[in-house]
C-alpha cells in the first residue's frame, strides 16, 4: 500500500483526490452563481438588461468562442486535485514548513 500522506482522509487516496476535486467544482458552482444572481439583479434593476436580450445573449459567437478558450483551463483548474494528489499538502508546507503538523500536535 503507497504511504499515506498528511491530507490523505481516507484509505484509498483516490477518494482523497476526488473528494478534493468535487470540492473544488463546488467552490465554483457557488461563485459563479452568486456573482451571475448579483449581476442580473443589477442589470434588470437598472433596465440594462431584459431577459429576452439575455437569452439571446447566449447564441453570440463571440460568447462560443470564449466558451470554448475558458473551457480548457476551468478543466484543470477543477482536476488539479486529483491529478495532482499532494497539492494541498506542498501548500500547507510551502507556507508553514516541512514540519508544520508534527507542531501542532506537540
Amino acid at each position: 500500500m503507497p504511504k499515506k500522506t498528511k491530507h490523505q482522509y481516507f484509505d484509498d487516496p483516490a477518494i482523497t483526490r476526488l473528494l478534493g476535486t468535487v470540492t473544488a467544482l463546488a467552490g465554483e458552482v457557488f461563485v459563479l452563481k452568486a456573482r451571475n444572481e448579483r449581476l442580473t439583479r443589477a442589470l434588470l434593476a437598472n433596465g440594462a438588461l431584459s431577459v429576452d436580450l439575455l437569452e439571446e445573449a447566449g447564441g453570440d459567437p463571440a460568447l462560443a468562442q470564449w466558451m470554448a478558450r475558458e473551457k480548457d483551463e476551468f478543466a484543470a483548474a477543477i482536476l488539479t486535485p486529483l491529478v495532482e494528489p499532494d497539492m494541498a499538502q506542498r501548500r500547507h508546507e510551502k507556507i508553514f514548513g516541512d514540519d508544520a503538523v508534527g507542531r501542532a500536535k506537540a
